[in-house]
């Protein structure tokens, strides 16, 4: 039965990259650490029984099959091998997550998505800086007209007007759900003050960062909690 996210808090979301995580994930009754469980598909196609193992996960499930140019491997360039490895797994999932730059290749499996009662999150991701908030800002709005329920932004944050252009976002569409977060050198500041900010998927590494910036999943809720009972 699928989980339902609530975007009325800032939830807590778990990247699943390799097969040892997923073990874990899938044999655990009750996951507290967080509040949803990312699937990055195009990293674990080698794991046996994968459609199995993400059946049991007793969590909403966000899935994620990513483009090369955002990270994911070179064999998901092509758009419709993508939608072929994504569609089997629609029916256990909560939420699917696609690059605003290649929702118009993905329309059928976001169509699909949405039928099925699947939230929709566009995402952009710079993993060398942070754009300037122009720039920021039409990615957002790009996002918005092309239906997501959610908007992801994760840019390298290098310096503090990174970060800046980051958080200026949630005044500029406080009436949307946004997932923003920074990389590199100042990306756990900046995730702290994301979730703190209103963001809505906030993402944190099982143990080991998947990312730079990346907190791992209890760190980042004991400093989250402390925060918002300063």
């Amino acid at each position: 039965m699928k989980k339902s996210i609530f975007l009325e808090q800032a939830n807590i979301v778990i990247p699943i990259v390799d097969e040892h995580s997923l073990e874990k994930i899938s044999s655990t009754k009750k996951l507290d650490q967080c509040n949803v469980i990312e699937i990055r598909i195009d990293l674990l196609m080698s794991v046996p029984d994968l459609k199995q193992k993400i059946s049991k996960i007793n969590a909403p499930i966000l899935l994620t099959c990513r483009h090369p140019d955002e990270g994911g491997p070179e064999e998901f360039r092509d758009s419709i091998k993508r939608q072929s490895v994504i569609t089997p797994l629609i029916q256990y999932a909560s939420a699917l997550d696609i690059e605003i730059d290649q929702a118009e290749h993905m329309k059928s499996i976001l169509e699909l998505a949405k039928s099925e009662g699947l939230l929709t999150l566009l995402s952009f991701h710079d993993f060398i800086g942070t754009p300037e908030k122009k720039h920021l800002q039409n990615k957002v709005s790009e996002g918005y007209e092309r239906g997501a329920d959610v908007v992801k932004i994760a840019t390298t944050t290098n310096s503090f007007k990174d970060i800046i252009s980051l958080m200026t976002l949630f005044d500029l569409f406080d009436s949307h759900h946004l997932s923003v977060m920074g990389m590199g050198r100042l990306g756990m500041a900046s995730r702290l003050l994301a979730a703190q900010s209103g963001s809505v998927l906030n993402y944190a590494a099982l143990q080991s960062a998947s990312v730079p910036g990346q907190w791992e999943v209890n760190d980042f809720k004991k400093i989250l909690k402390a925060a918002n009972e300063m």
